[in-house]
C-alpha cells in the first residue's frame, strides 16, 4: 500500500492527487488542511471503505497543490474531476448539459429546445427528460403560437404549413404586429416565471373586450388559448404556491444501506424535474459539495437559490458556487420542509428501483460465471463487432457495460487495416491491438469479452489472446443455422452461445436473462458499428465500389449515400424508390439495385 511522506505535506488548504502506475490520476480530493486530510487515510484502516483501500493499493505516487482558500480548492478539484475523470472519484453518470427551453433575441423571437449555452436569449430550465420537454414545448406552442422556423426560412417572407394549420400567426408576412407578438413572448416568460393567474386574467379581459366589439372570431382564438394554458398548468406539479423563485434543492439520503443524493429543480413554484444519483461506497454528505459543483458545470444558468440539506458548514460551497455563477446566489441549509420530504420520497423510490436492477445484474453476473466457469466477479463486459459496407471500409468496435449498464465513454472504434470483408482476420487484428493497449495500460481489461459471430470468429479472438500471452474470458453469439427447426418452439432460442473448447453450441431459452443480456449488448455493438461504418462511408465515398458502375459520378453517389449510408444492406430496395428518394435517373438506379443484390 502506497503511503506518501507526510512530513512533506503542508497544513495549507489545497488539493491532493493519488497517481497510478501509468501516471494517471486515480483520485483527487480537496482539504482545508492537507496534512490532516492525507494522514486520515492511514488511521483505522480496517474500517476504511473497500474503494479507498483499492485506491491506495493502486497508487504509485502522490502530489498536492496549495490554494489560497478551501473554496478555490473545491473549484480546482471539480475542474480536475471533469477533465481527468479519475477512476476513484464520484462522478455524475450523465455529465452532458441539461436541456433548456430558450427564447431567442430579435424582433420576432422563437422558442426552441437546446443544450447549448452562450447564445443570446433567455433560458428556462433545466429539465431532466427531453421527451417530456418536447411534450411541454408542443403544449406551450398551442397556447402561445410563436414561430419555430429557421431564420433563413423566416427571411423568405412567406407563410408555411404551420400558419395554415394555425400553429403560427405569420410574422414572416407581418400578419401579426410586433407589439402583439411581443405581448405573446412576454406571456411565455410570465408563464415560466409562474404568473399563470396574471396571464389568464389579461387574456380573459382581452377576450371579453373583443366579444363586446362583436369580434367573435378573435375572441374564440383567445378562448382556445386560455383553455390550452389551463391544460398546461394542470400538468405542472405545484410544490411552492407562494414562492416563485428558481430553486434547486439537494437532499442526501440513505435507504437500505444504499446512499444517494436527490436534486429537485423548482421554477416558478413548479417542480420541472428531478434526478437521483446512487453512491454505493460513499457517505453522501462527504461528496455533496463535489456533486453540486459537478452538476453546475453542466447547466446553462444558475438558480436564484440553492437549498442544501445535510451540510453543516456551507461557506466554502457558497463561495465556490458564486465564483462559478459569477453573481450572487442565495444558499440555504434549513427550511423548505415540504421539498425535503419530496426529495426523500423521490430518493426512496429511486433507491428501490436501483436495488431491483442491482439484484438482476448480480443474477446475470452469477449466471455468466456458471456458463464460463469464471472464478472472479463479472462486472465489466465488452462486446466486439465488425462492419463494412459492400466489402469496403471495414471497421471494428467494442462496446462496454459496467455492472450491467452501458458505458458509452468507454466505447472504442478501430479502422481495420489488414483485411476487407474477412471477419476472421478483422477480429484477430482488433483483439491483437486491444491486448497491446491493455499491456500498455491505455485500456482496461474486461472480465468477459463477447464476440458477435460463430465459432470461427471466436477462435480468431482466442488466437490473438494466446499470441499476446493473455488469459481472458470469451464467448460468442451467432444466429444458429443448424437449429432452424427450433423457430416454432417457444422455449428455445434460434441464437447460439459458443464457448471456448466446447464443440456444441449452447442454446438457451428465449426468455433466459443471460441470453437477453448478451443479445442486448450484441445489438448495441451492431448499432455502434453500423453508425461508425456509415460515417466512414460518407467520409471515404470516393473509394466506394459503386463508382465502378457505368454512369455513376461522385455527385450521384453522394446523393445515394446521404439517403442510404448502408446501401449495400438495402437488398429489398426498388429502382423506383431509389430514383425517387435520391433524385437520380431511373436507369442508373436500376444498375445500383442490380449491383447491391449480387455483392
Amino acid at each position: 500500500m502506497f503511503k506518501p511522506e507526510l512530513k512533506d505535506v503542508p497544513e495549507n488548504p489545497g488539493i491532493y492527487l493519488y497517481i497510478g502506475r501509468n501516471d494517471e490520476i486515480l483520485y483527487v480530493g480537496k482539504a482545508k488542511n492537507l496534512k490532516n486530510r492525507v494522514s486520515s487515510y492511514f488511521t483505522d484502516l480496517e474500517h476504511k471503505p473497500l474503494k479507498t483501500l483499492k485506491m491506495l493499493e493502486a497508487a504509485r505516487d502522490f502530489r498536492f497543490v496549495v490554494t489560497t482558500s478551501e473554496a478555490e480548492a473545491l473549484l480546482l478539484e471539480n475542474n480536475l474531476i471533469k477533465t481527468e475523470k479519475p477512476r476513484y472519484n464520484v462522478r455524475l453518470k450523465d455529465s452532458k448539459s441539461y436541456p433548456y427551453i430558450r427564447i431567442t433575441d430579435g424582433e420576432f423571437p422563437k422558442l426552441l429546445i437546446t443544450r447549448e449555452s452562450g447564445h443570446a436569449g433567455e433560458y428556462f430550465g433545466p429539465y431532466t427528460e427531453v421527451a417530456a420537454l418536447r411534450g411541454i414545448t408542443e403544449e406551450i406552442l398551442r397556447a402561445f403560437p410563436l414561430r419555430t422556423c429557421t431564420d433563413t426560412k423566416f427571411k423568405e417572407g412567406r407563410v408555411c404549413l404551420k400558419y395554415q394549420i394555425k400553429q403560427c400567426l405569420g410574422p414572416c408576412e407581418n400578419l401579426i404586429s410586433r407589439n402583439r407578438y411581443s405581448d405573446m413572448v412576454k406571456e411565455v416568460r410570465d408563464f415560466f416565471n409562474g404568473d399563470y393567474e396574471g396571464i389568464k386574467e389579461r387574456l380573459t379581459a382581452e377576450m371579453m373586450r373583443l366579444s363586446d366589439r362583436m369580434d367573435f372570431e378573435e375572441a374564440a382564438k383567445l378562448r382556445d388559448r386560455i383553455r390550452n394554458i389551463e391544460k398546461l398548468f394542470i400538468k405542472q406539479t405545484v410544490v411552492l404556491a407562494e414562492d416563485k423563485r428558481s430553486i434547486d434543492v439537494f437532499v442526501p439520503h440513505t435507504f437500505e444501506n444504499v446512499s444517494g443524493i436527490t436534486v429537485l429543480f423548482v421554477r416558478g413554484g413548479k417542480l420541472i424535474g428531478s434526478r437521483t444519483d446512487i453512491f454505493e461506497d460513499e457517505n453522501p454528505e462527504e461528496v455533496l459539495e463535489s456533486y453540486i459543483l459537478q452538476l453546475y458545470s453542466s447547466v446553462v444558468s444558475f438558480p436564484e437559490m440553492i437549498s442544501v440539506f445535510g451540510l453543516e458548514e456551507t461557506e466554502t460551497l457558497h463561495d465556490a458556487v458564486e465564483r462559478s455563477a459569477g453573481r450572487k446566489v442565495v444558499l440555504r441549509k434549513r427550511g423548505f420542509s415540504q421539498l425535503y420530504a419530496l426529495g426523500l420520497e423521490n430518493g426512496k423510490v429511486q433507491t428501490e428501483l436501483y436495488m431491483k436492477k442491482l439484484s438482476r445484474r448480480k443474477d446475470i453476473s452469477l449466471r455468466l460465471k456458471e456458463i464460463t466457469d469464471y472464478e472472479g466477479e463479472i462486472k465489466r463486459v465488452e462486446c466486439v463487432d465488425i462492419s463494412h459496407l459492400g466489402g469496403k471500409g471495414t471497421v471494428g468496435v467494442s462496446v462496454v457495460t459496467v455492472d450491467g449498464e452501458f458505458a458509452p465513454p468507454q466505447y472504442r472504434k478501430y479502422r481495420i487495416k489488414s483485411a476487407e470483408n474477412d471477419d476472421f482476420v478483422s477480429i484477430y487484428e482488433l483483439f491483437s491491438r486491444k491486448f497491446e493497449n491493455i499491456k500498455e495500460g491505455s485500456e482496461p481489461m474486461a472480465d468477459l469479452y463477447i464476440v458477435d459471430g460463430g465459432i470461427g470468429q471466436l477462435n480468431s479472438a482466442l488466437r490473438a489472446m494466446e499470441e499476446q500471452g493473455m488469459s481472458v474470458n470469451f464467448i460468442s453469439i451467432s444466429k444458429g443455422r443448424s437449429i432452424k427447426f427450433m423457430k416454432d418452439r417457444q422455449e428455445d432460442s434460434i441464437e447460439s452461445i459458443h464457448l471456448p473448447g466446447r464443440k456444441n453450441a449452447l442454446n438457451l431459452k428465449k426468455n433466459n436473462p443471460v441470453l437477453l443480456f448478451v443479445q442486448k449488448i450484441r445489438d448495441e455493438a451492431h448499432r455502434f458499428a453500423i453508425t461508425y461504418s456509415r460515417k466512414i462511408a460518407l467520409k471515404d465515398f470516393k473509394k466506394s465500389p459503386l463508382l465502378d458502375i457505368e454512369g455513376m459520378g461522385e455527385k450521384s453517389l453522394k446523393k445515394i449515400l446521404e439517403v442510404y449510408p448502408d446501401i449495400h444492406n438495402e437488398k429489398t430496395l426498388t429502382p423506383q424508390k431509389l430514383s425517387s428518394m435520391c433524385k437520380i435517373p431511373l436507369p442508373l438506379a436500376e444498375k445500383v439495385v442490380g449491383f447491391i443484390k449480387f455483392v
